[in-house]
């Protein structure tokens, strides 16, 4: 696909004006900002990591210069915007009232009344190129259901806000045969009832699962999966101004589905990004890069948890470690005393998050691989392997990571693994949870036995025998009687791996502590199951797959 996020509709000026103490406001706008639901949504996709093309109309003069110049600054695709001359531009004047800094608009519609069907067909092969479609109702109604039934008739995901809700009344029939063909429909309380012509929210969104969600303000959002409805409440922040809220929601969502994310995860992530925009004035300029959207993410999520400075700290160094790896392409490679592999890298960035701790915990105890290899566990260590899989990393195979985890009063606090190659950021907080790439993992659902697959991580040639003995459990001399058996010499992948659900057990035999306390403590947070499988200790066995762990003890 060319595009992840498309966007067919308009833009406007948005003329702002905020009321004062006495109530009053200003006789002159206090801003004049780009906006418009069509231009909102593809600034916020596209700031959420989104490749994303507008399919729009303005009108060729200055405010018309002023719109596209700002689309390209946001680093919009603008080959389909069309300046027409003599076209006038739509404007809104905006008032945002003191107390609860909710918006009263009165719009003032111009070169959205211009957009006719035929546009679908001159567009067709971009809205063909593109993974998710984003459009509104404020565009001419015949130009809306020519998309929708194109969309439908081409199996491209469509989400629609309706804005203009009256147009997609169901007590027309032929509006039911519309609504049946989009993807996803995002409302408010009030577009919802217009809708669907009740007052009962829990009962639309039953009749339309995973299609239709509707946010509630103060009361967060709802929808079905099918099995359930699900309430997601509020992110609770200060609120400034909550023009384009809505469209910041529809615009990460869009950019999120776009990247094979979960309708749940997006779902949340988008209000997340949502609440950031409701923290800052205008539509557009609170709306978050991706960068931004996940330190905010940690943050609001960790501000409960007692070790939550440590842990948003934490994650902010090892990304930063990742830029100090991709600035040394030419390291130097030496041999230890136990014949493992170690670069200079991989010092550089264990010496980087030693520093950078000790600026702001100087206290603190370390037990690392490289630099403090022999210090006891105690309160406040850091256990820090700065690249674990070395040998992998020196092969410019992607089965190597970064592994931190944070031990105090006898128990491990959070941990930290990052895969950077694989663009995958792993991290769990005491009795918070375990997480990837911030969307909450959950213990996957055992398959059957002979779809289960088994992975040995560690070194091989260490319990060599006792691996060999489970290694014959699961093999006869003609049939194997699993999926497959995996074995990758990199702690960081095994226990992700497992923790993820990629594979269903992992029996792992390394007991450094810089190995395997990471990847021990996300696993637990995760809810997967340990055994010990040897009568030293020297073999774990991770699974929540009852039948693979019958088979591998029995």
């Amino acid at each position: 696909m060319k595009y992840d996020v498309c966007v067919l509709g308009g833009c406007s000026l948005d003329i702002m004006f905020y009321q004062k103490v006495d109530g009053t406001y200003s006789k002159y706008p206090d801003m004049k900002v780009p906006g418009g639901k069509g231009s909102n949504q593809a600034v916020a996709a596209a700031r959420a990591g989104a490749k994303t093309t507008i399919i729009t109309r303005i009108g060729k003069d200055d405010v018309g210069q002023f719109i596209l110049e700002n689309l390209k600054l946001n680093m919009i695709d603008t080959s389909h915007v069309e300046m027409i001359e003599g076209l006038k531009n739509d404007y809104s004047n905006i008032k945002i009232n003191l107390r609860d800094k909710d918006n009263k608009i009165e719009r003032f519609s111009g070169a959205i009344d211009s957009f006719t069907p035929d546009m679908i067909d001159k567009y067709s092969d971009i809205l063909l190129d593109s993974k998710i479609i984003e459009c509104q109702l404020k565009v001419p109604k015949e130009v809306t259901e020519k998309l929708i039934n194109f969309c439908y008739k081409n199996n491209k995901i469509l989400i629609l806000t309706p804005c203009r809700p009256q147009k997609l009344c169901i007590t027309d029939p032929k509006n039911k045969d519309l609504i049946d063909k989009i993807s996803i429909i995002t409302c408010n309380r009030q577009e919802c009832q217009t809708m669907f012509n009740t007052e009962d929210i829990e009962y639309c969104v039953k009749q339309y699962p995973n299609k239709l969600i509707v946010t509630l303000g103060s009361e967060g959002l709802m929808y079905y999966n099918g099995s359930r409805i699900i309430k997601m409440p509020t992110i609770n922040v200060k609120v400034i101004d909550t023009v384009g809220a809505g469209d910041t929601f529809n615009g990460n969502l869009a950019a999120f589905l776009s990247k094979g994310m979960d309708l749940q995860h997006a779902v949340r992530k988008a209000m997340y990004a949502s609440a950031i925009k409701i923290t800052e004035k205008t539509a557009q300029s609170g709306m978050p890069y991706l960068e931004n959207l996940e330190e905010f993410i940690y943050t609001i999520r960790n501000n409960r948890f007692e070790y939550g400075d440590e842990l948003s700290y934490a994650i902010k160094i090892v990304k930063k470690a990742y830029d100090i790896i991709k600035l040394n392409k030419n390291f130097q490679i030496s041999t230890k005393s136990d014949n493992t592999l170690v670069t200079d890298v991989d010092i550089k960035v264990e010496k980087f998050l030693i520093n950078k701790i000790k600026e702001k915990y100087p206290n603190d105890i370390f037990l690392t691989e490289e630099n403090y290899p022999n210090n006891q566990l105690q309160n406040r260590t850091w256990i820090i392997d700065p690249i674990d899989g070395t040998a992998h990393f020196i092969k410019e195979l992607p089965f190597w990571g970064i592994q931190l985890c944070f031990y105090d009063k006898n128990a491990t606090k959070f941990a930290i693994i990052y895969l950077p190659v694989i663009d995958e950021f792993y991290y769990a907080a005491e009795n918070q949870g375990a997480y990837i790439n911030n969307n909450k993992l959950l213990p996957k659902a055992p398959v059957p036995i002979n779809q289960s697959i088994v992975e040995f991580g560690g070194t091989l040639y260490k319990e060599f025998e006792a691996k060999r003995t489970y290694f014959g459990k699961l093999v006869t001399k003609d049939k194997i009687k699993i999926a497959n058996i995996l074995h990758i010499n990199s702690s960081c992948i095994s226990f992700t791996d497992i923790a993820s659900g990629k594979v269903d057990a992992l029996i792992t035999s390394s007991h450094k502590p810089w190995d395997v306390m990471p990847g021990m403590f996300i696993c637990k947070e995760v809810g997967i199951k340990e055994y010990s499988l040897t009568f030293d200790n020297n073999l774990t066995l991770l699974t929540n797959n009852e039948k693979v762990k019958d088979l591998i003890l029995n």
